[in-house]
């Protein structure tokens, strides 16, 4: 297997942010064709850019584009599908999502055609490595979450039917030993209290 290439930066790539902003702009705001955004370039001074590298360029825009708006329509989807579920299966959703991505990002080809695996340096590393950890860090603040929630909804439910136990049990007449004896026996039983 011959050694991983290192993939030089194309003329696109050592553009100002603010100018990467402007192409985007141009192309999917206004509809500017890739001869029109160019000679806007050379008129800014950025002469070095390739009408080809412009194109591979406007056309990964355009597929990032149409991902995301796949995206939206998926959340959409899921969202219309899940409608008012509890909030963990949302959380749970959510980072099963997240999961794909890395999973589609890491196993991804490079653009050059040839079939061979993108090569990520040290930083792309340590942010997949970082957004892992997030990841585990959100499931496990997601499971916290719902055992607390969990736990005082059982609070609550159990505190309500002792309530009703005890009127009921003063309606009947119980002495307040008897009706305390409920409460502690309700209380005990669900709560382990």
């Amino acid at each position: 297997m011959p050694p991983p290439r290192r993939r030089r930066p194309s003329s696109i790539d050592r553009l100002d942010p603010e100018i990467k902003d402007l192409i985007g702009k141009l192309r999917i705001d206004h509809g500017w064709t890739i001869d029109e955004i160019r000679k806007k370039l050379l008129q800014l001074g950025q002469g070095d850019v390739s009408r080809s590298a412009l194109g591979r360029h406007v056309k990964s825009l355009e597929e990032i584009g149409a991902q995301l708006r796949h995206s939206r329509e998926v959340a959409q989807a899921l969202v219309a599908q899940v409608g008012d579920a509890p909030e963990d299966r949302v959380a749970d959703l959510n980072i099963e999502l997240m999961h794909s991505m890395i999973l589609r990002l890491t196993t991804a080809t490079n653009d050059d055609g040839d079939g061979q695996p993108v090569m990520f340096g040290p930083e792309d590393v340590r942010f997949l490595s970082q957004s892992l950890q997030s990841l585990a860090s959100a499931k496990k603040t997601n499971t916290d979450n719902v055992f607390r929630i969990r736990k005082e909804a059982a609070a609550k439910a159990t505190a309500e039917a002792a309530e009703r136990a005890v009127t009921a049990a003063r309606a009947q007449g119980l002495s307040k030993d008897g009706v305390a004896a409920i409460r502690e026996a309700i209380t005990t039983a669900v709560l382990g209290a």
